[in-house]
């Protein structure tokens, strides 16, 4: 089961998260049909995105995130809503030719030649905007430098996506933030704890994050807390008619009129929407309202 797993160490001090997205990287997989190298750049971006989604307080908050670094991958795109993450990548069969450490290209295909940018709806009348410059495409040290540079926090990120012929055998992250209380021998020891999580993945396939959290952390005055679920899933079903309606009513008879159908696709999830002469009543009402 994806999840997340919360924690304050230090007696309050710093925040920690461990995350498993390994679920929600193959569901995406399967959705958009990832090449090897597509899946791990989109499964680190799910993984920031899990941690964001549940560090919004309500449950109707909703946020995007849109890494356009101008590689061949080119954007990706990840969103929550109603406690649930979804994302897609332009270029899903972007292939690139391994490192020279044998590992996958993320920074490559994804390119630093641009921004992370973080939109958080929280029901205010305008919408919370960071933005930070790309630094190396690779998605960890991109959200490192965002949380540091747009919301001021010091931190550290792992991420990791290990993927076989069977696609994602682990995907995740661990984040910490340190507090305003918290001292410099308190940073080093994080920091010193954060060296070990070079390859995330290949721990995962040997711990759960449970494990792994009281391992590397317990010593460091950690309490935990219940697990909470990390959900894959999109709601575009519930909003789809918004969309023609959005259209309104003379020009969507004229799509109609032209094309046959009206076709609406859903980026996220790959759903495809067909909406005849006959629908047209439904969506605005039968005296003919054009909203």
């Amino acid at each position: 089961m994806d999840r997340i797993i919360k924690a304050v160490c230090f007696g309050g001090k710093a925040r920690l998260a461990l995350i498993d997205t390994t679920e929600a990287v193959n569901k995406a997989i399967k959705t958009h049909d990832l090449s090897p190298l597509a899946a791990a750049a989109l499964g680190r971006s799910l993984t920031v995105g899990a941690y964001i989604m549940h560090n919004l307080k309500n449950k109707d908050d909703r946020f995007n995130l849109i890494i356009d670094g101008g590689g061949p991958l080119g954007r990706i795109c990840v969103a929550g809503e109603e406690g649930a993450i979804k994302g897609f990548v332009d270029n899903p069969q972007t292939d690139l030719p391994l490192r020279e450490d044998g590992k996958l290209d993320v920074g490559g295909a994804v390119g630093n030649n641009g921004d992370m940018v973080v939109v958080k709806d929280l029901g205010l009348k305008e919408p919370y905007v960071g933005r930070s410059a790309l630094v190396s495409g690779e998605i960890a040290e991109d959200y490192a430098n965002y949380l540091y540079k747009s919301e001021g926090i010091a931190n550290s990120v792992a991420l990791g996506v290990m993927n076989d012929a069977n696609g994602c055998k682990a995907s995740g992250g661990i984040i910490v933030e340190a507090l305003p209380d918290a001292d410099e021998n308190m940073l080093f020891m994080l920091e010193d704890v954060m060296t070990n999580f070079t390859a995330l993945s290949s721990l995962m396939c040997e711990k759960s994050i449970e494990e792994i959290g009281e391992f590397y952390f317990g010593h460091l005055n950690t309490e935990f807390f219940p697990a909470e679920s990390v959900e894959y899933g999109c709601k575009c079903a519930s909003k789809i008619l918004g969309v023609v309606r959005s259209l309104g009513r003379s020009e969507a008879e004229s799509i109609i009129a032209e094309q046959g159908v009206i076709e609406v696709k859903c980026d996220f999830c790959a759903a495809k929407y067909r909406f005849g002469a006959e629908d047209l009543d439904t969506i605005f009402g039968k005296n003919g309202e054009d909203h």
